[in-house]
């Protein structure tokens, strides 16, 4: 359209930029791993074979227990997980994972690797290697 002034197209902020890769994963982890995403990953990798209460998980996550147990029943119905009564304490659940849930970890990780090696190959290896180091530095504090 003539005559319509365009306002100028702000530099993208990290955060938006950071958006643009995880859409880049989410793409790619629904293609190899459509069972998972990446939020429920997360659950995942922080369980162990000896399983651990719903109160623990969440604060291996970093979530409230309301919505970490959000995720284990969604997990549940996947298969991705089983949930027992814990033998200290019959009102408290322990979360444990199963054969499905490894698989779907697994293929997540496949995925997540091919995605680093992708963007390795995109920055140059010491490019890359810089920016986990900054990225990791900034990250953990």
């Amino acid at each position: 359209m003539t005559g319509v002034k365009r306002l100028p197209v702000a530099e993208p902020h990290v955060p938006m930029l950071m958006g643009m890769l995880f859409a880049q994963l989410r793409a790619r982890l629904g293609e190899m791993a459509p069972d998972l995403r990446l939020s429920q990953h997360r659950v995942l990798e922080c369980l162990t074979d000896e399983g651990v209460t719903i109160s623990e998980l969440a604060e291996r996550v970093e979530m409230t227990t309301q919505g970490c147990g959000q995720f284990v029943r969604q997990l549940e119905a996947l298969g991705m997980v089983d949930v027992a009564v814990a033998d200290h304490d019959a009102r408290a659940r322990v979360v444990r994972i199963t054969d499905a849930g490894r698989d779907a970890l697994a293929r997540a990780a496949a995925v997540l690797a091919a995605c680093e090696e992708a963007w390795a190959e995109q920055a140059g290896a010491e490019r890359w290697r810089v920016f986990r180091e900054v990225l990791e530095e900034v990250a953990l504090g």
